[in-house]
């Protein structure tokens, strides 16, 4: 059966455009839950475009997945109530032909952004790989390539490990990744006793969480250090290092407690096993 296009208000006082059956639409009453897609925009532009072509693209892939995915559309200026990270101020003012900006909202309330080129094919990409737990897929780096886990959700991850984590997001494509991938793995090396795992994010071939912004990686990569809280995840930014003793050093430093090998300065705590370490720094 296909789906209408409905206008509600939900509990928060904040207006939405959904897709829905017809008999949901009639009787009023609305769950908004369960994987979702939503698209921002500027709905009272004062240039009055109706932005048709959006809606009908919303619409034809709504109706694609009806009964999977519920989707949405809301004016850009509540997008601060769909989640903390995101600003309506970060998004500058109305412009003619702008496009959407799309999210996509998973089972577990975890929130990501659907940032290539909005057109059937990619929506199409971000619904499945949403419905597939595809989105946002992490690999803990091991000390040889064999030892690298299978890609997966990297909130999934965070939640099951609950510890301090490094995190490179990087791009494949970029000429030093090959090099900064050889100092991960001496790193995983010289952590073998540490309970502190070194994850890695495709960025270009990903759909990342709307807390890990694309604007703050640049394409030599840049590393987070993560940190388990009561109040959430603490998370320290900070550019690609240069070797091995750097990223030792970067994680030394933000570590609490301290390593178990090491001291805060990222100097080995015992000077006469110090020599084994030496081959992983350079």
């Amino acid at each position: 059966m296909a789906l209408v296009k409905t206008y509600i208000i939900d509990s928060n006082s904040i207006p939405w455009v959904l897709w829905v059956p017809p008999a949901t639409a009639a009787d009023g009453r609305f769950t908004i839950g369960g994987p979702q897609v939503v698209a921002f925009h500027f709905l009272g532009n004062r240039h009055g475009d109706t932005l048709d072509k959006w809606t009908k693209l919303l619409d034809e892939l709504a109706q694609e997945y009806a009964g999977r995915i519920l989707f949405g559309l809301r004016d850009i200026s509540s997008i601060g109530q769909f989640n903390e990270n995101l600003n309506p101020d970060d998004f500058g003012s109305y412009r003619k032909g702008l496009p959407p900006r799309i999210y996509g909202k998973d089972c577990e309330g975890e929130v990501y952004d659907m940032h290539k080129l909005v057109s059937a094919k990619y929506l199409r990409e971000f619904c499945d790989q949403l419905l597939g737990d595809q989105l946002f897929r992490a690999v803990v780096l091991g000390a040889t390539p064999s030892l690298d886990t299978q890609p997966r959700n990297f909130y999934e991850m965070r939640v099951e490990s609950s510890r301090d984590m490094l995190v490179m997001l990087y791009d494949p494509a970029c000429y030093y990744w090959p090099i900064q991938k050889r100092m991960l793995r001496k790193l995983v090396r010289l952590l073998a006793s540490e309970d502190l795992p070194i994850v890695i994010v495709d960025k270009a071939n990903n759909y990342l969480g709307v807390g890990f912004s694309s604007r703050l990686v640049n394409c030599h990569g840049s590393i987070i250090f993560t940190t388990p809280r009561r109040d959430g995840w603490n998370m320290t930014l900070s550019v690609r290092m240069e070797s091995a003793r750097g990223y030792l050093r970067y994680i030394a430093g933000n570590r609490q407690p301290e390593l178990k090998d090491f001291d805060a300065e990222g100097e080995p705590r015992a000077p006469e096993h110090a020599m084994e370490y030496i081959q992983y720094l350079f």
